[in-house]
C-alpha cells in the first residue's frame, strides 16, 4: 500500500513526520523560546524544521533530542529539579520521581551517543521517496491501535512496543534513535510528558518506528487486518 493510500486509511494524512540524522546546512528552529519539541508543530502544518545542539535553547531539550548526554545542569542538581526540589531559592521540582537519587539514577541509564557523529535533526512531513532515521505519526487511541498491531504483523513477540516515562522530546528522539542499534528496534509511543501535552491535541500520542519498520508496515498493509471485518468497522469512527 502507498503512503497515501495508508494516510487515509488511517485517517492520519498530515500526521506522519519524517525524523533524519544529517550533517551540513543550516539550523532552523521555530521555537524562539519555551519548549523546542514545539516545533514538531510547525513539522505537521507542513515546515521543514532542522535542529542542532546551537538552535535547540531549551536545556534538557539538547539531551531530549540527543545532542548532549549527561543529565543537564540545573541549580540544585538535576535530581532534586526532578523530584522534589532544592528548597528556597531554586527551581521548584517537577514531582516525577520520588526522590533526587532516583532522578538521578534515571539519568545515568539513558542511553547515549545516539547522534552518531550526526550534528542536525531533519523532521519534515513525511513523502514515499524519504529515507528517514524514524517515523513518528500524531496518533489518536483508535490509530495507536492500528499502528501497534501493524507493526507487530510480522513477530512473535507481543512487547514489541513501549511508552517511557520522560521527557516528549527523548520519547520521540533519543529513546527511539538508540533502538535503531538493536537487532529488534522497538516502536516508542511518546509524549507522556505533562507539560508538552497541551501543546498538542487531547487524546493523541507519538507513535515513532525505525523508518525501516514504517515502509515494512507499508508493504504489510494489504494483506493484514486492515482488510478484515473488525477494522472496516472501527474505521467508521475515525471518519
Amino acid at each position: 500500500m502507498n503512503f497515501n493510500t495508508f494516510a487515509d486509511e488511517l485517517h492520519i494524512a498530515g500526521c506522519v513526520l519524517s525524523i533524519t540524522r544529517t550533517n551540513g546546512g543550516q539550523a532552523y528552529n521555530p521555537v524562539k523560546e519555551n519548549c523546542a519539541f514545539l516545533a514538531l508543530v510547525n513539522a505537521l502544518e507542513g515546515e521543514t524544521v532542522r535542529l542542532s545542539e546551537e538552535s535547540v535553547r531549551c536545556v534538557g531539550g539538547k539531551g531530549g533530542f540527543g545532542f548532549s548526554d549527561g543529565s543537564m545542569a540545573v541549580p540544585g542538581g538535576y535530581g532534586h529539579f526532578v523530584s522534589y526540589g532544592a528548597g528556597e531559592g531554586f527551581p521548584p521540582g517537577m514531582r516525577l520521581k520520588q526522590s533526587p537519587e532516583l532522578a538521578e539514577q534515571g539519568a545515568l541509564a539513558t542511553p547515549g551517543c545516539v547522534m552518531d557523529g550526526y550534528t542536525i535533526i531533519e523532521i519534515k512531513p513525511f513523502e514515499d521517496s524519504d529515507e528517514p532515521d524514524l517515523v513518528t505519526v500524531l496518533a489518536n487511541p483508535d490509530q495507536m491501535s492500528a499502528l501497534t498491531l501493524l507493526f507487530n504483523f510480522r513477530t512473535v513477540e507481543s512487547d514489541g512496543v513501549y511508552f517511557p516515562a520522560g521527557s516528549a522530546c527523548s520519547s520521540v528522539f533519543r529513546l527511539p534513535l538508540a533502538e535503531l542499534r538493536s537487532e529488534r528496534p522497538r516502536a516508542v509511543i511518546g509524549s507522556a510528558d505533562v507539560s508538552v501535552r497541551p501543546g498538542f491535541p487531547a487524546n493523541t500520542f507519538f507513535f515513532t518506528v525505525s523508518g525501516k519498520a514504517f515502509k515494512q508496515m507499508l508493504g504489510d498493509a494489504d494483506e493484514s487486518f486492515l482488510i478484515a471485518s473488525a477494522w472496516k468497522r472501527l474505521r467508521e469512527r475515525l471518519s
